[in-house]
């Protein structure tokens, strides 16, 4: 880092970087999906969570295979036990795998849904909320525009990396979705944000699990 940048209060830098990120033109398409690099990372999150799921077929198959071929040339009774033990271990590993499989699908489906609907739009901030506890994803708020007070408490969340914050967004982000004030976050909804310019898609959840 040079001299220039090391001298430049955090704050400031802050405010120069969501500049920099207002500069970046938000795509003027009648719905965000239109957006060829967004329809790219959403395309290729899309293959990621399938090629995953196919890796863990491929495992789980062939822990079967070892098991039919292993067990009736068991030695003792115990070899047979602890065989039978490991494949159900397996299974309950897969299916666990496979029902995390299933929700990365949905809200990979979700976002699609939000971004066939709703065109990108700016916002200068999108605060993750510290120490505060969500089984969903990651606490924020959101302010739609400068001076106005931020949204109520939300969970955001990335499909293949759930916990996962780009600190990027906390400069100014692009949204697509329904705009949601305190108070008004009742009803089940979901939005997307990304860093300006593309990036991965977090989606929003307006029935935050945070407490």
């Amino acid at each position: 880092m040079n001299e220039g940048s090391a001298s430049v209060p955090p704050e400031v830098r802050g405010a120069q970087l969501g500049q920099a990120h207002e500069k970046l033109t938000v795509p003027f398409s009648k719905c965000a999906f239109d957006h060829i690099e967004t329809r790219a990372v959403w395309e290729k999150a899309w293959r990621k969570a399938k090629r995953r799921i196919r890796i863990w077929h491929s495992l789980y198959v062939l822990s079967w295979v070892a098991y039919v071929v292993y067990f009736p040339n068991a030695a003792s009774k115990v070899e047979e036990q602890r065989a039978a033990g490991l494949i159900v271990v397996a299974s309950f590993i897969y299916l666990a795998i496979f029902y995390l499989h299933r929700d990365r699908k949905a809200c990979l489906k979700r976002i699609r849904r939000v971004l066939e609907e709703y065109p990108w739009q700016f916002v200068p901030e999108a605060h993750r909320l510290l120490g505060v506890r969500d089984g969903v994803g990651v606490p924020v708020q959101v302010r739609y525009r400068e001076g106005e007070e931020q949204s109520g408490v939300m969970s955001a969340r990335d499909p293949l990396r759930r916990y996962r914050w780009p600190e990027g967004l906390e400069h100014g982000a692009w949204y697509a979705g329904e705009q949601w004030q305190p108070g008004g976050i009742g009803a089940r909804g979901f939005a997307v944000l990304t860093v300006p310019g593309g990036g991965e898609l977090m989606e929003l959840s307006r029935r935050a699990g945070a407490r």
